[in-house]
């Protein structure tokens, strides 16, 4: 059986690495009195993945942790180990049972969904600029990747892009972009779009992800739910 672990990653841990994170979920796992399944050899470790590790920095509430258990556990009974056992800031919200055999997470994953709070006197203005932005057919932005630098047209990877709360000094965003492989579009390279289309900048920027999600008949479904 695979369990997928939907969980939190609070914004008092958000600068937790992924490998502190590998170590704390494999601690709690141990702890949490479930069959886990291990690798075989000289050094065994306990067989899991993330869907998407977070980047250092952003926070999020729909993260998952995919668990191989060598005997089927009821969901309720999982999540309830679970949440003994983790901390409060990297709390478990659901658990949903897998095959064996159900592909990958990471490689159904398509698309991503951000809540992106931008604070200072350029806030404003990017929020303001927000609707001509999306109006342009194409903006050039680089993109790094394993190859270096790259110029990439991140129009077509933005699906969803809003403004949910402005004052004047603050502008609360909510975006839901590509999240893959080939066309991947991070927070900071969309903000720095909208700051050079504004002529703004953001003092800070707080980013926290709100959901992962995979694609069925040209729809975004919750990564979990495929």
């Amino acid at each position: 059986m695979r369990m997928f672990l939907q969980f939190q990653k609070a914004q008092s841990v958000r600068h937790l690495g992924l490998l502190d994170l590998q170590r704390t979920m494999q601690r709690a796992l141990r702890r949490s009195g479930l069959p886990i399944a291990y690798s075989k050899g000289f050094s065994p470790h306990v067989v899991m993945s993330f869907a998407s590790a977070l980047s250092v920095g952003i926070s999020g509430d729909h993260e998952i942790l995919d668990v191989l258990l060598t005997r089927d556990v009821p969901a309720d009974e999982c999540l309830e180990r679970m949440n003994r056992v983790l901390p409060p800031a990297l709390r478990a919200s659901r658990v949903v049972p897998a095959d064996d055999r159900h592909p990958a997470l990471m490689g159904m994953l398509k698309q991503a969904s951000y809540d992106i709070r931008l604070e200072g006197e350029g806030a404003p203005r990017i929020a303001d600029s927000l609707e001509a932005f999306l109006q342009q057919t194409s903006v050039m932005a680089i993109r790094r990747t394993k190859s270096g630098e790259k110029l990439v047209d991140i129009r077509p990877m933005i699906h969803e892009l809003r403004v949910v709360q402005r004052t004047q000094n603050e502008a609360l965003l909510k975006a839901r972009v590509s999240f893959e492989e080939a066309a991947t579009l991070k927070p900071d390279v969309l903000v720095g779009a909208l700051e050079r289309f504004a002529d703004a900048q953001a003092d800070a920027v707080r980013v926290h992800r709100t959901g992962l999600y995979g694609v069925r008949d040209g729809q975004a479904v919750p990564l979990i739910d495929l």
